[in-house]
């Protein structure tokens, strides 16, 4: 019961605070060619199709997609997927190599890794600007060594770093949605449709919450989301409720252009970041209760162990 009230209360102060504000948002894609478990009956060159074919839908273009070059000596159609994803008007930029965590990782090794996927993005973006880097996992570097020497060669080399504003972890769907489909679970399948739109409306608010609290108005934002399964069978409901709450969707240029991402946080932690959680921290300020009850309400631990 106190539970269905909480819900209740949130989907009040959701809907009173939306239209009030016309966010605008940035999508990008992370993981490209491939995130998470695939459905047998299903190939990549599927999901990148779905996820094109919901863009175009809702007349989006320019989507960056994040790449890890070593994933095409796994995965056949991987570097199809990259051309598709090209010819079809989307963007691609550097997630490094190998999908490297800086925290666990020398800032030479690092700062080689994003080097290394400089060939295949060249050769794909041909005289498109792929100098759009994202830190896998977030993670900017758990010493001041690490995140200033990253920082500096991104900075000389020409890149731009690709914050994120707006994260519901929605990859942690993709994986139970593989597991119910292998047992044709149609029932839990419809409770993770919900609940992933639950938690992608409840992260506006988070962001919107932040954004008033440190800069007292909405910030240009930035939505992660990665090449798998689940999102691509959601995009087309996921962007129709976005449309829906008046999120205009605009290019990662016009997004990086806010002013408040020439902040550098300088936050140095083992544990990765949102940029609006790394602005709160660096100035010692605690989450807003209605951040706080969003957070808890990620149901990781059904997710975990559902269809297992």
């Amino acid at each position: 019961m106190i539970k269905k009230l909480i819900q209740i209360a949130l989907t009040i102060y959701f809907f009173q605070i939306i239209p009030a504000f016309s966010m605008e948002l940035a999508i990008t894609v992370d993981d490209l060619p491939a995130n998470g478990d695939l459905y047998s009956d299903d190939t990549r060159l599927d999901i990148i199709k779905k996820m094109l074919a919901a863009f175009k839908k809702h007349h989006i273009t320019r989507v960056y997609g994040l790449i890890n070059g070593n994933k095409l000596d796994k995965i056949s159609d991987g570097l199809s997927i990259l051309q598709e994803w090209v010819k079809e008007g989307q963007l691609l930029g550097n997630h490094t190599y190998q999908h490297l965590d800086l925290a666990k990782t020398s800032s030479d090794e690092y700062i080689k890794d994003i080097s290394n996927n400089e060939i295949l993005l060249s050769q794909l973006m041909i005289d498109k600007n792929y100098r759009y880097f994202r830190y896998p996992f977030l993670s900017e570097g758990n010493t001041q060594e690490k995140r200033d020497s990253v920082r500096h060669f991104l900075f000389n080399n020409g890149y731009k770093i690709v914050p994120v504003t707006i994260d519901f972890f929605e990859y942690e769907w993709n994986d139970p949605y593989v597991r119910c489909l292998n047992k044709h679970d149609k029932n839990s399948i419809e409770w993770l449709k919900k609940t992933y739109i639950e938690q992608a409306n409840n992260a506006l608010i988070i962001s919107h919450s932040l954004s008033m609290m440190l800069f007292n108005r909405d910030i240009k934002n930035v939505l992660l989301i990665h090449m798998n399964s689940f999102t691509a069978e959601m995009l087309d409901e996921l962007l129709t409720a976005y449309e829906k709450q008046n999120i205009k969707f605009i290019f990662l240029s016009e997004t990086l252009s806010d002013d408040v991402y020439k902040i550098n946080p300088n936050v140095v932690r083992e544990r990765a970041y949102t940029f609006l959680n790394q602005v709160r921290l660096s100035r010692e300020l605690k989450n807003p209760d209605i951040v706080e009850k969003l957070y808890e309400s990620l149901p990781e631990d059904k997710l975990q162990k559902l269809c297992t």
